[in-house]
């Protein structure tokens, strides 16, 4: 079996390469053994999108970026060369209208591959909601064996950082019994060892939960398959690509280890500049996916009768993603030592970055509105922009409100909390209203999701009545009467009759357990509850008149999948309804929604982390100030930074520390800056939205560094005549 490891910088051709030789096999023999392509779960449907394009003829109205970590068109017609990848010569037709071998796959659909393809059914899996609301149960039940945690079990959101601290553990290889020996170490400091201590009874109690209720923790998916694939030969792979990997945790590296002894031969590209002779220093860019290359490297030759291979062709700027653009070029070859650009010609050319300081985040987004307006208006489309930034929490506000101002058709790249969608609040304030004995807030905030059968005006009516005549608790179970106006009575009490219904019979459905239903049962009083008021079609009408249709869609399937976690974690246990409302907020508050990106010509808008921005002419990243990009980084709660040094000061550090995740963010810089082929924007802010000055990052120094030319220039809109959208005139028009 051969491993082949494919290596580039940003903008080399390794996604290139690997969906060219996927391209050619597919073409080659439609059927046959299946091929894997392992990619970062965002990045999977953009993928499939980009195999189909690049030989569609449909895609081809405008010129593609020349190769270059995104499938464009050949350069001068030429594929970069196969050789060594075991796929011949590319055949004539390149046309791909589509495939049944290739699977495009994360690490978990991966894993849910296996287990089908062996005919193996695993046990019902609990999701991450369905874990949290287990955990906050168990918080509730342990909350007096905690040594550490017992003052802080009961606080909001306690549970969900336990559970992603338990599952980064767990795909470390920390179970119960490593914790409890761990916690009686006396070279640790004591309250190290009482969060152990708390870490080790919480995580058995989860243990003993799953098996009594025959249950598997999403998280084990990845060791079940591994298990699976130890020792066994039934699975036959043609070839196995993995692409788009910074890092990768110990479940995963076990996992792609069981599998790629089952392909004819594997590639696997990472985003390097060289092959790492030896451990790399903290400050480089490369570190840490240099690291995963090296442990995934180790792993694979570790393989029986594996040969493995290393490529790492010298930078080829003529066929890189950067052919038109030797400014980009250089940017991206001189990242990590910055040495000036001597241009062929002076000044700097039309692809030259620009740096560009503005008033406020509002103001960024003005800016990339109006320069995305300038590029589609001389020839551009809106797909070829994107524009990026660190994290969305504080500009997904002001580009979404800008975009839709400037009339850009955008996409928003970003999950969402279903806390505070209607369904959820419906839900919440139903449950409450019935726990404690239908309270004023609690019974209007209900009414006021959005699903009675009566329009808000009449809902506002009744509650400023209530408010007036002091209607609350008992008076709601029976007629409403006004004594001094028996018509406006008689109206608000048909009024009462048309919302309370469905309610009431939550409420009997619930009285009918004693007021202690178990998780089954809660789950299906809340389904009959949600039938009651029409909430599906409500949601239905809603996605078709709605911006937002295909939220509130994953939406409806998600609180549906919530249920069923709720009935399958707790099919026996019967709790009463005030310790329900805080296991199922646990649950909510854990719960996001994401949508598949349509494939519309829009702007995409999105964190560099995750959003994946294929074919890219124009890209903006915004926040380039010091704190937001790169972003300090966020200090572990459960487990500080100090416990995880003392841990890893004994050899038994997990997960990424501290010095790692300064590395991260240097090289999510350097991909930021790398995504465009031909222009890039950069911007600061010198207020944040409540005012506070702010400096630009030291990305800005660097890119100075490389361009000593550039200057900074500040951006201000106020003449009229530089107007690029009508809305910038109202105002400017005499009344």
């Amino acid at each position: 079996m051969q491993a082949r490891f494919l290596l580039g910088p940003a903008g080399s051709g390794k996604t290139f390469r690997c969906l060219a030789e996927i391209r050619a096999e597919l073409l080659r023999a439609p059927d046959g053994p299946a091929l894997i392509l392992l990619a970062p779960k965002q990045a999977t449907f953009q993928l499939e999108r980009q195999l189909l394009a690049s030989s569609n003829p449909s895609e081809a109205t405008h010129p593609q970026p020349l190769p270059g970590g995104e499938l464009g068109q050949p350069h001068n017609g030429q594929f970069p060369s196969l050789e060594g990848s075991g796929v011949g010569p590319l055949p004539n037709q390149t046309q791909l209208y589509g495939y049944t071998r290739l699977r495009i796959f994360s690490f978990e659909r991966l894993a849910q591959f296996v287990l089908e393809t062996l005919r193996l059914v695993p046990p019902e899996s609990l999701s991450e909601e369905g874990r949290v609301m287990v955990l906050r149960a168990l918080l509730i039940q342990r909350a007096s064996e905690l040594k550490r945690f017992g003052q802080s079990a009961r606080r909001p959101g306690f549970a969900l950082q336990l559970s992603a601290l338990l599952g980064e553990l767990q795909s470390h290889g920390f179970n119960a019994a490593k914790l409890r020996d761990l916690s009686g170490r006396a070279d640790l400091p004591a309250e190290l060892q009482a969060k152990l201590h708390d870490l080790a009874v919480l995580c058995a109690a989860y243990t003993e939960w799953l098996s009594a209720h025959e249950l598997q923790d999403a998280n084990r998916l990845l060791e079940a398959a591994t298990e699976t694939l130890s020792g066994k030969s039934e699975i036959r792979l043609s070839a196995l690509w993995l692409d788009g990997f910074a890092e990768m945790t110990p479940q995963e590296m076990d996992l792609l280890a069981a599998v790629v002894p089952c392909c004819g031969r594997a590639t696997l590209a990472f985003c390097l500049d060289h092959e790492p002779q030896g451990e790399s220093s903290w400050l480089s860019i490369w570190s840490v996916i240099g690291k995963t290359f090296s442990q995934c490297r180790e792993r694979i030759a570790a393989l029986p009768d594996c040969t493995v291979t290393v490529e790492a062709p010298a930078r080829q700027p003529a066929i890189s993603r950067f052919a038109r653009s030797p400014e980009l070029a250089h940017l991206e070859s001189n990242w990590t030592a910055p040495t000036p650009f001597t241009p062929h010609v002076s000044p700097l050319t039309f692809h030259a970055p620009r740096l560009v300081a503005c008033a406020n985040p509002d103001a960024e987004a003005t800016l990339a509105a109006r320069e995305i307006l300038k590029f589609v208006r001389s020839g551009g489309r809106f797909r070829d922009a994107a524009v990026l930034v660190r994290h969305l929490d504080g500009y997904h506000k002001p580009l979404a409100r800008t975009f839709r101002h400037y009339g850009i058709p955008f996409f928003l790249d970003r999950r969402e909390g279903v806390a505070h969608h209607p369904l959820a609040e419906l839900t919440r304030s139903a449950l409450r209203t019935v726990t404690f004995d239908w309270q004023h807030e609690d019974w209007f905030a209900a009414l006021k999701a959005g699903f009675a059968p009566v329009d808000e005006t009449a809902i506002d009516r009744l509650e400023n009545e209530a408010l007036e005549r002091g209607w609350r608790g008992a008076k709601w179970r029976s007629p409403l009467r006004i004594e001094d106006d028996e018509s406006r009575g008689k109206s608000f009490e048909r009024l009462r009759q048309e919302l309370i219904s469905p309610f009431e019979e939550l409420a009997k459905s619930l009285e009918a357990q004693g007021r202690r239903p178990t998780g089954a049962q809660l789950a299906e009083a809340l389904r009959d509850f949600w039938d009651r008021l029409g909430a599906e079609a409500t949601l239905d009408r809603w996605s078709e008149a709605g911006s937002k249709s295909a939220v509130h869609i994953t939406v409806w399937e998600q609180m549906n999948a919530w249920l069923d976690n709720l009935a399958l974690a707790f099919s026996r246990e019967a709790l009463p309804l005030r310790d329900w409302l805080l296991i199922l907020e646990a649950g909510l508050a854990s719960l996001t929604v994401g949508v598949i990106p349509p494939a519309l010509d829009q702007v995409l808008i999105g964190a560099v982390d995750r959003s994946r921005n294929p074919d890219l002419k124009l890209a903006f990243v915004l926040g380039l100030n010091e704190g937001v990009f790169p972003a300090a980084p966020n200090p572990p709660l459960l487990l500080t930074d100090a416990d995880r040094e003392a841990l890893g000061g004994r050899g038994l550090a997990f997960g990424p520390d501290l010095r790692d995740r300064l590395s991260r963010e240097q090289f999510l810089g350097y991909i930021a800056c790398t995504r465009s082929s031909e222009r890039l924007v950069l911007t600061c802010a010198n207020h944040d939205a409540d005012g506070r000055r702010r400096n630009p990052s030291a990305f800005f120094g660097l890119v100075k560094k490389l361009f000593p030319a550039l200057v900074v220039e500040e951006f201000t809109h106020a003449d009229w005549r530089e107007a690029e959208h009508a809305g910038e005139l109202v105002g400017l028009v005499p009344g």
